[in-house]
């Protein structure tokens, strides 16, 4: 017998499956067969499991399989010799239609098909057969007696124009034929279909033999398996458990746009008499009935259909209870089948108003069962879910993350996002979180970077792709690489000049000439020759010569070794990429590269043996294709197996559980929460094949469609919410604040309420007005960031003196200093917050400082904000585009021409031009040279004033060097720090003993070099600038207080852009030290706290006399031109003084402070 349980509460199936569960265990005579619950995913078959266990004490010996697996079981029940799996299923089809579709598209029926393949591409016909081969297995399922009458010899079908495509019927009867040549297995869905039927109207089992089936939680499935499961019904108990949305027959209800379009046709026929009473007729009831039930539920009424349609004992397990919240009354009114309690559809001036005869429903003010989000982006939207959970569970103790599901149309894409927001958060605020239906691809960097290396065939095989296929940790251990070689690897192999390309024949993939220089064989040719050879002679290739690469030398020879190893493999992978091969070649080929390039740790087995599986499963389609493939077709064949293999699909208990919004997925939880519905997305889109006959036919009832796929499944997540329904989208452009709209059911969802609710207390009001607070209640506009004051505002309950947190405030802590300063004015929302405005630790500290070298305070003051990072904590900024870059050079950037114009004074060379490109440091071709002529007119003019200033070229007149070491007395006059901000482990006594001021004593060492005949002489290939001044100053400063400088000497620093050298006379030695306390003063408070001096942008105010041009000057230093990048723009200066108008006062001081008596010594005023 065919049973119908039907039910608008999940719960309420279950328990009538156990029940009907226990009378089967309580039955001593088949206690070891296995009961059978057909579920349509492993989602539902887990909380099955969970619901008996919780009702029977234990759930086993229950098998959960999908309705299509058991059905081919039941077909291998009845047919000998069927194999475990179909020779039409849709993989097997595919390689068998690549085999016999180019002999057959010379048919004239086949015109179309020839025309697409005529480019002879073979991925283009590997892709059509996929397409294809969908088709058809999409007829085996909806259309089989179509594939029945083509076996026949019948071209033509009922209820669609084959003529429009004439080639699928003579194509699929060449598929029948060619399954018979490989001596396949003839059967498929169709007629085992019509095998499986015949015989089950033949069986005489009784009912007592066989355990019941039952079919639980399927919202939709084809009439050919609804058939089989009415036949099995004779022989024995099948048990169909629907989860019906509403208590009343509403298998002909049709939603509003059917409804206009059925009265206009009436309207347009008004002379026929069956338009004259076709719609009058109808009871207006049986038109809409609920709105969101009659727009979303076509998939649903179907399935109603199709089963009522069947000798079926109906079993009702409908709950109804009084409806408190706005959710229960929703969901009450789609279970009554009524809009605002009428059964009738409500008239016009009812909708337009709050109601008369039906009023709408008024809501407590604490009602927050839906809420509505907009944000700007995804990020936002987890963000915004993160604090509303947090709210929800301390609000609901009751509540727990296991109650809560979290569905978007895309896990995948949302994936980094959600453990970036979910799994950065501290102790106190983490939520434990599982994420569900991602494949094994986008789980595993393994098998992503293994798909990687099986594209190299379609990369240039730039700098950073090969980079971050070396950084897979299974790779690492394959070849012994460490963090450190790697990072050691990464800066070799970017100054060999390696860019992109295996070698020169490799470019010509990109029609582009066999040049060498910059490929992978180039740099590593370089790296060899430079351990073999060092660095100063040139390796003669058989294109042309190669500089060795100088900085490879002692142990780290060894991470050069193996890298080389890593590359001869990666070469031998490139290899079989541009081969083709037979399949059975290209699965082994494959096979042995994860042997050579991966050492799987106990994390990594299981995908490994997932990516095992896909290629070894692939070989049962070598016979089905006897030729050769290219790569492409193997890399789309292996990406399709992966993809379709899943892990972690299970819910987690315990856990807030994200997962795609999939069909049948209507597992009850108390806090449902739907992200992404944004217009576009949601419904999710799915372009029609054009030669599929089904959409050009008329369609039946059962056929899929994923748009009505979407909307009853968006139906079935609202029926599920128990406590609180979650809607999120992004309603803002996250560039410009411009508004976007939601997906068209959220719109709908939204307009239902306003015509349905009310807040309570607004009964009275104007329509508008009522809409529009119900509106505010329940949909929520988010600010762009999670700092925003909104976020940490507070709101006073008229009867509480405390301030009580907003329903929209954050419970993240590390915002809210941002957040304070936004809202006291402290800081402009249009301007970043003052970086460490107070210092980091105690002055007792400070003053344990007792030594300094020069070279120290040198690095100090020539970036005193990076140097801040670098010794308070080990931190490096880098710039967004100071990255490896994967392009050879084109021209020379400001840096490469400043490198080379070192080079040139420093370094004597006959041919720069043939030792630069063999470096890989030039373009290619004339534009070499082109370049290399400024820069040698440069670096002549620097040599000739050089020469000039020491008496002689600079390998004839050698520098010398002068030892400094002194003691200085200073005043250490900063602020006094706070007690509570002192040391904890600092005593009181010493504490007390320090005061704001007091006398300091330190000593400074170092050594000067670049000395000749007394003269400190400093160069630079371009224009001398502000730190560079400061640079020279501070050196002579020091020579002179250590008492090496005569009278007569002077401090030199040439530029070649100077028409004349920066020069400097003798200080006075007490002079000196004078001006060295203020420098060491200073630098002892740039350990404290940041000292916002900024050299160039100093030097340039400082050296005009008249303001404006001054402040000018300053300006363009400080933020740049488009013609040079501004001092401001250095990542550490950026970080700590985004705008120097907020620092200009201690830019101020410190300047005057340095700067000043050098002016004074030069006889210049600033």
């Amino acid at each position: 017998m065919l049973h119908l349980v039907q039910s608008n509460k999940m719960e309420s199936l279950a328990a009538y499956l156990i029940g009907w569960l226990g009378e089967s265990k309580s039955s001593l005579d088949d206690i070891f067969s296995p009961d059978v619950v057909l579920v349509q995913s492993p989602g539902m078959a887990q909380w099955l499991k969970i619901e008996i266990a919780q009702a029977l004490g234990i759930s086993a010996n229950i098998d959960f399989p999908l309705p299509s697996s058991y059905i081919w079981q039941l077909y291998k029940g009845h047919v000998n010799d069927l194999p475990e799996q179909s020779a039409f299923t849709k993989d097997n089809m595919t390689w068998k239609l690549m085999s016999i579709l180019p002999e057959m598209s010379d048919r004239t029926e086949f015109a179309s098909i020839a025309q697409y393949l005529d480019d002879q591409q073979p991925l283009k016909l590997y892709q059509l057969c996929q397409k294809i081969a969908d088709i058809y297995d999409q007829y085996l399922v909806y259309r089989p007696e179509w594939i029945l009458a083509w076996e026949q010899g019948e071209n033509n079908v009922a209820d669609t124009d084959v003529s429009a495509q004439p080639w699928q019927p003579i194509l699929w009867r060449a598929l029948v034929e060619y399954a018979k040549e490989l001596d396949e297995s003839p059967y498929h869905r169709a007629n085992l279909h019509t095998r499986l039927m015949a015989e089950l109207e033949d069986t005489k089992s009784s009912k007592d033999e066989l355990k019941p089936l039952f079919v639980f939680g399927l919202s939709a499935m084809p009439v050919q398996q609804l058939e089989i499961f009415s036949a099995l019904a004779k022989s024995r108990d099948v048990i169909i458990f629907w989860f019906n949305p509403s208590a009343h027959y509403w298998g002909d209800i049709v939603d509003n746009k059917q409804v206009l379009q059925a009265k206009l046709q009436s309207l347009l026929a008004q002379a026929s008499e069956d338009a004259q009473s076709g719609l009058s007729g109808m009871d207006d009831y049986l038109l809409v009935g609920n709105p969101l039930l009659a727009s979303w539920g076509k998939q649903g009424r179907d399935y109603q259909d199709m089963i009522l349609g069947l000798e079926v004992e109906l079993h009702d397990a409908f709950i109804e209870q009084e409806p408190e919240s706005l959710l229960e009354h929703m969901q009450h009114e789609v279970l009554a089948l009524t809009h605002r309690g009428a059964i009738e559809p409500l008239p016009a001036q009812e909708l337009l108003t709050n109601g008369e005869e039906y009023p709408k429903i008024p809501l407590a003010e604490d009602d927050m069962t839906l809420q509505v989000h907009a944000c700007h982006s995804a990020v936002r939207e987890l963000e915004v879910l993160h604090d509303q959970l947090l709210h929800l569970f301390a609000d609901h103790p009751e509540l727990h993350p296991g109650d809560v599901i979290v569905m978007m149309p895309d896990v995948a894409s949302y994936a980094p996002i959600i453990d970036g927001v979910f799994g950065g958060t501290d102790k106190a605020l983490h939520i434990p979180y599982a994420i569900s239906d991602r494949n094994a691809q986008q789980e595993s960097p393994l098998l992503n970077s293994f798909i990687q290396l099986m594209s190299l065939h379609q990369s240039r095989i730039g700098l950073s792709d090969v980079l971050a296929l070396c950084e897979v940790p299974a790779v690492q251990r394959k070849f012994d690489i460490t963090p450190e070689e790697f990072d050691l690897l990464s800066v070799w192999l970017a100054d060999a000049g390696v860019r992109w390309g295996w070698d020169g024949q490799d470019k010509t993939r990109w029609a582009l000439p066999n040049e060498p220089q910059n490929t992978w064989l180039f740099g590593l040719q370089r790296l060899l020759a430079g351990y073999a050879m060092g660095g100063e002679s040139m390796f003669d290739d058989a294109h042309e010569p190669i500089a060795p690469y100088e900085h490879i030398e002692g142990q780290h020879v060894v991470a050069l070794g193996k890298f080389y190893l890593f590359s001869r493999e990666l070469g031998n992978a490139l290899a079989f990429c541009q081969s083709a091969a037979s399949l059975h070649a290209k699965i082994k080929g494959a096979l042995s590269l994860i042997e050579q390039l991966y050492l799987p740790d106990d994390d990594d087995q299981t995908y490994v043996l997932q990516l095992r599986q896909s290629l070894e499963q692939m070989t049962v389609h070598e016979h089905q294709f006897s030729g050769e493939i290219v790569h492409d077709v193997f890399l789309a064949e292996l990406e399709q197996s992966l993809s379709s293999k899943g892990v972690g699909q299970r819910f987690l208990a315990g856990y807030v559980n994200f997962c795609t919004l999939m069909p049948m997925r209507s597992v009850p939880f108390k806090v449902v929460c739907l992200l992404g519905l944004n217009d576009g997305d949601y419904p999710r889109q799915v372009v029609p094949v054009g030669f599929d006959l089904m959409r050009i036919g008329k369609g039946r009832r059962g056929d899929r469609s994923r748009r009505l796929d979407d909307r009853y499944l968006f139906l079935e997540a609202i029926l599920s919410a128990r406590k609180r329904l979650y809607l999120s989208f992004q309603g803002f452009s996250a560039k410009d604040n411009s508004p976007r709209s939601p997906s068209i059911l959220l719109s709908e969802l939204l307009e239902y309420t306003q015509q349905t609710f009310c807040l309570a207390g607004d009964e009275s009001l104007e329509t508008k007005t009522c809409a529009d607070n119900l509106a505010k209640h329940i949909y929520h506009e988010h600010a762009l960031q999670p700092f925003n004051p909104v976020y940490f505002a507070t709101k006073r309950d008229a009867h509480e003196e405390e301030p009580l947190p907003s329903a929209m405030a954050s419970f993240q802590t590390p915002w809210l200093a941002l957040a304070q300063q936004l809202t006291d004015g402290s800081v402009h929302s249009d301007k970043e917050v003052d970086f460490c405005p107070a210092p980091l630790f105690s002055l007792p500290e400070l003053a344990q400082v007792t030594e300094v070298e020069l070279d120290e305070l040198l690095i100090f003051f020539s970036n005193p904000a990076k140097a801040f990072f670098s010794q308070r904590w080990q931190t490096r900024l880098t710039r967004v585009y100071d990255v490896q870059s994967d392009d050879e050079p084109f021209e020379l950037d400001a840096l490469s021409r400043y490198v080379l114009n070192e080079r040139f004074v420093t370094t004597q060379q006959q041919d720069w031009t043939t030792r630069l490109r063999a470096e890989g440091k030039l373009p290619t071709g004339n534009i070499a040279d082109i370049s290399l002529q400024p820069i040698r007119k440069q670096s002549r003019a620097l040599i000739d004033a050089l020469v000039a200033l020491i008496g002689g070229p600079l390998d004839e007149v050698p520098p010398t060097r002068a030892e400094v070491n002194f003691e200085l007395s200073y005043l250490l006059d900063i602020s006094p720090v706070p007690a509570s901000e002192l040391n904890a482990n600092t005593n009181s006594s010493t504490q007390n003993s320090v005061s704001a001021t007091s006398t300091q004593r330190i000593q400074i060492t170092g050594w000067v070099d670049n000395l000749y005949g007394g003269n400190l002489v400093l160069w630079r290939p371009g224009k001398v600038k502000g730190n560079n001044v400061l640079q020279l100053w501070l050196t002579w400063l020091a020579l002179c207080a250590n008492g090496s400088v005569a009278k007569h000497q002077r401090a030199y620093y040439i530029g070649v852009e100077d028409k004349e050298p920066f020069s400097i006379g003798a200080v006075d030695k007490d002079e000196a030290k004078t001006q060295l306390a203020i420098f060491i003063r200073y630098w002892r408070l740039g350990q404290l706290q940041v000292l916002h001096f900024y050299p160039k942008t100093a030097y340039e105010w400082l050296s005009v006399g008249d303001e404006a041009k001054a402040l000018m000057k300053a300006k363009n230093a400080f933020y740049g031109s488009y013609f040079a990048k501004g001092e401001g723009e250095e990542p550490h200066i950026r970080r700590v003084c985004p705008d120097l108008n907020q620092h200009f006062c201690a830019f101020s001081e410190v300047s005057h402070a340095l700067f000043d008596p050098l002016f004074d010594a030069l006889g210049e005023a600033s």
